[in-house]
């Protein structure tokens, strides 16, 4: 009976109260056999599902307040990715003048925004899409960003993250949350070609008494994305702390404590994807050269991926995928599991996926 009233009262709500909001989202899993140090294992996996509402409302004389409020789940139930709040992708509100819109709340990097073009691809294993390439594709929390309007094609952004407890005390590296962060983002598209860079500044923080060096990463993609065609190149340039290396990335929890030294990292990535009716084979090419540290290079710290995949467009909506991917590190980094003991150099993955969005 209450779920009948339920029922009519909102069939009784005028439509116009509704004619804003939008319903979005992603459904993404897919089964892939990962092997690390000769353990090899079978999952199935959510691949970063979400679902999203946003809507505006006309506040007249051109001007529109805007929201959004986009949450992540996995849909195989184990909850790998730690979401478990609402709100815990990209979630604002804001206004938008016609000229540029500002926006608070938990805000996307540029990266994460507008760029990745050079990643398209579709997985839950760092063996089968640039993770490590694209690890500064985040939200980052109590932030404000302000993006220009689209001007001949060319389109600017800047957010800063603030660093809300100043007080806290860090025994190991700190979370994101700890420095204040500002990301400059610039592109310019144009008949299929397009370049796209990011400037991404952290402030220091003190772990332990050691005072840790400013981390500051500048990322460039470019190439043409039209006609069936992509090809896509990316460059990275990253400085400070050891938290900005990919070899800190992929070591993940097993990354030593941050010291007062200072690194230095330069990657590469290049992409090329054609369509063929439904088909969309695709390959993509990854290095990162040795990491200096202090001005010394450091021996076996770079690492190389290629992947090798093609998409099958089922519908308008949904995608299957199919994909090979394989990354070779100069040491011993990766483990399929907790044991640090048995890791090797070597992460390879294939995998099957499917990507529905709605």
């Amino acid at each position: 009976m209450k779920k009948t009233l339920i029922a009519l009262a909102v069939a009784t709500l005028p439509a116009a109260a509704f004619a804003d909001v939008t319903i979005y989202g992603q459904l993404k899993a897919g089964v892939e056999n990962v092997d690390a140090a000769g353990i090899n294992k079978t999952n199935v996996d959510d691949m970063g599902s979400r679902i999203g509402f946003k809507g505006s409302e006309d506040l007249g004389n051109g001007l529109k307040a805007i929201w959004q409020v986009e949450s992540g789940f996995d849909i195989d139930g184990s909850n790998r990715q730690k979401y478990g709040t609402f709100a815990s992708r990209e979630s604002f509100v804001g206004l938008d003048t016609g000229y540029g819109k500002v926006r608070l709340g938990n805000i996307s990097t540029f990266s994460d925004s507008n760029m990745s073009v050079v990643n398209p691809w579709e997985s839950s294993s760092d063996a089968l899409q640039l993770n490590a390439f694209t690890r500064d594709d985040v939200r980052v929390k109590n932030a404000i960003r302000f993006d220009t309007a689209n001007y001949n094609g060319f389109q600017g952004a800047f957010l800063y993250g603030t660093k809300e407890d100043k007080t806290a005390s860090f025994a190991t590296a700190p979370s994101d949350s700890s420095r204040e962060l500002y990301n400059l983002g610039l592109s310019y598209e144009n008949s299929g070609f397009f370049g796209k860079y990011q400037y991404i500044h952290q402030t220091p923080v003190t772990i332990a008494g050691v005072r840790t060096q400013s981390n500051d990463s500048h990322r460039l993609e470019a190439g043409y994305n039209a006609n069936n065609l992509l090809v896509a190149f990316g460059y990275r340039n990253d400085r400070g702390d050891s938290s900005v290396t990919p070899l800190s990335y992929f070591l993940g929890d097993n990354a030593p404590a941050l010291d007062g030294s200072k690194y230095k990292s330069q990657e590469y990535a290049l992409t090329a994807a054609y369509t063929l009716g439904a088909f969309t084979p695709k390959l993509t090419y990854a290095q990162g050269t040795n990491v200096k540290v202090d001005g010394n290079s450091e021996p076996n710290s770079g690492y190389k991926q290629f992947l090798v995949g093609v998409d099958y467009q089922m519908s308008k909506r949904t995608t299957v995928g199919l994909q090979y991917g394989e990354v070779k590190a100069d040491q011993a980094i990766f483990t399929n599991g907790s044991d640090t003991a048995t890791a090797g150099n070597k992460l390879r993955g294939v995998g099957l996926n499917m990507v529905h969005s709605f």
